[in-house]
């Protein structure tokens, strides 16, 4: 971070050394008109400053691509390494983070603050230095002509700062209210192309085009008060540039003169700088304004990703997993209680007492809403569990710490728009061979449907896996679960996407898989659960019974009504 600190310094240097250099000529060339017309004529003043002024432009010049080549090597790359930092900071976010957030939000604001810091670094060299030289030697020029026009330039700059810091303050504010009204906008955009596929199942294209055009709407009408806050400043603005400051200045400089008072020496200078004001002061009110929409924008964006918190490059650190903890004999939830975030005083799970030996074989089930997925998340650590609930061979570990054990096939497996081999791949934690993935796909009996698609396994899946059949993907993602190599294994309705005929084959590839495992199932197709060493029966977030298949069909209890109740395989709701 010094290092870079460094290297910026010197490219601000070098832009600031170029600004002096223009910011110079302005004197120079009332040198030179002093001289010319002067009688008689001082020629070889007139040569001398007639060289001045080319080795200023000439030395300007070569200062500045200076600058720029310098400003493309050290300044350059961060605006696009802070978009990292950006994603970083996002992906690393929890859970719950994303359950609260708009992803298609999500996206659009990382990529809104990525390109407004890109666009601050470039107006900072750029622009916002030479204003700034322009600034400083506008008010030395001046104010050495006479006291009159000094006090004239101070006046007007002042009053511009009180009345433009009103102004311009209603002008972020309702920048920032339209900022955040066409972010979700945009979100809801990306989230109905995301979602096509049910726009085209439900034939929804009429009432996702009239939704788009109401929250266009609500942009306008945002942005069109943003625009009339921006006039507003740029009208304050105007008043003291066209109606106070060039008239005075001119009028008392020109009277000045005709009166014998300043020569034309100073004239001439004044008339260059006076000129060169206006050119700087609204540059200066351009940018303001625009440094303060942008700023708008990203601080609604920033406020949306990360609240207060400040995010730098030296904020995020890489992730690093924690070592995978060795599992010998048992796995223990005591007294699990757990509620929502989001609805504290509304607990999911209660009073959740389980033991799970190594190599045991556990089906979970239950209606829906009873628990069972709150605990698969809950040991997946997508929400933190309180210290000492969780015991592994009888020590305290976290949620984090469990879930660095498990191997996960879900229910809805959704891929990433990338090849079969990566996503296939995607968990396991080296550098997998194609000979390897190839044997994995074999054994979740999905290289039979990939070696028939044009490119096999390089083959991309189109967005979510949208070019695959549910059941195919499903298999991509048992697949997964054979290079994804843990002592426990979650699955999650693991064949229920799965035809009859794929279903064999499937069980039979799982039962591979778990042979040397550890096994939690959760299944609403109780068949699949019958070769199970033991089953827990979930209800309203506490866990009524637990037996054998046998055992709790014996019991007559809730298993036994789900079993009979059960149509097609599946547990009736």
């Amino acid at each position: 971070m010094g290092h870079f600190k460094l290297n910026f310094l010197i490219v601000l240097s070098s832009f600031l050394a170029a600004n002096i250099l223009l910011a110079l000529i302005p004197i120079f060339i009332g040198k030179l008109t002093g001289a010319l017309a002067a009688s008689p004529v001082q020629r070889h003043s007139a040569v001398i400053f007639t060289i001045v002024l080319i080795a200023l432009s000439t030395s300007h010049n070569l200062v500045w691509r200076l600058s720029e080549i310098l400003f493309l090597k050290f300044v350059k790359p961060l605006s696009y390494l802070y978009e990292n930092i950006l994603f970083e900071k996002t992906i690393s976010q929890p859970y719950p983070y994303f359950v609260d957030k708009f992803t298609g939000k999500l996206s659009s604001y990382i990529t809104t603050i990525s390109q407004e810091f890109h666009d601050f670094l470039d107006n900072l060299c750029f622009n916002y230095v030479a204003q700034f030289v322009s600034f400083i030697a506008l008010a030395i020029i001046l104010s050495s002509i006479n006291w009159q026009t000094g006090v004239i330039f101070f006046s007007g700059v002042f009053g511009m700062f009180l009345v433009g810091r009103h102004t311009i303050r209603n002008s972020f504010n309702k920048e920032q209210l339209a900022a955040d009204i066409k972010s979700t906008k945009n979100g809801k955009i990306v989230d109905a192309i995301s979602n096509f596929v049910n726009v085209k199942s439900f034939k929804t294209e009429v009432a996702e085009i009239a939704m788009i055009q109401r929250e266009q709407a609500k942009t306008i009408g945002a942005e069109s008060k943003s625009y009339m806050a921006e006039v507003i400043f740029w009208a304050s603005m105007s008043f003291f540039v066209r109606d106070l400051v060039w008239p005075l200045t001119i009028g008392l400089n020109v009277y000045l003169f005709l009166h014998g008072q300043l020569t034309i020496t100073q004239l001439a200078t004044m008339l260059s700088a006076i000129l060169l004001f206006t050119t700087t002061i609204w540059d200066s009110v351009w940018f303001i304004s625009q440094f303060n929409l942008k700023m708008a924008r990203a601080e609604e964006a920033h406020s949306y990703l990360f609240g207060n918190e400040l995010v730098m490059s030296n904020a995020v650190t890489q992730t690093k997993r924690q070592p995978i903890l060795p599992f010998s004999t048992e796995l223990v939830l005591d007294n699990l209680h757990f509620a929502y975030p989001d609805k504290p005083n509304v607990p999911v799970l209660k009073k959740i007492n389980l033991r799970v030996k190594k190599g045991e074989k556990v089906g979970i089930v239950g209606r829906s809403g009873s628990g069972k997925t709150t605990l698969t998340k809950l040991l997946l650590d997508y929400y933190e569990v309180e210290p000492g609930i969780i015991k592994l061979d009888g020590a305290e570990v976290t949620s984090e710490q469990i879930a660095q054990l498990i191997s996960y096939v879900p229910q809805d497996t959704s891929l990433f728009h990338r090849t079969i081999g990566e996503n296939i791949a995607y968990a396991a934690e080296r550098s997998v061979t194609r000979d390897e993935i190839i044997k994995a796909a074999e054994q979740a009996h999905a290289n039979e449907f990939i070696t028939t698609i044009s490119d096999g396994y390089d083959a991309l899946v189109g967005e979510r896996g949208v070019k695959l059949s549910a059941g195919q993907r499903q298999r991509v993602a048992i697949a997964r679960a054979f290079l994804d190599d843990k002592p426990i294994l979650v699955l999650d309705e693991a064949t229920s996407a799965l035809d009859s005929e794929s279903e064999v084959f499937v069980q039979q590839a799982l039962e591979s898989l778990w042979e040397h495992k550890t096994v939690l199932a959760i299944a609403h197709r109780l068949s699949t659960l019958r070769q199970m060493d033991r089953i827990i029966v979930f209800d309203n977030g506490e866990i009524i019974e637990e037996g054998s298949h046998t055992e709790l069909l014996n019991q007559k209890g809730h298993y036994a009504k789900l079993w009979a109740h059960q149509s097609g395989g599946f547990i009736e709701e």
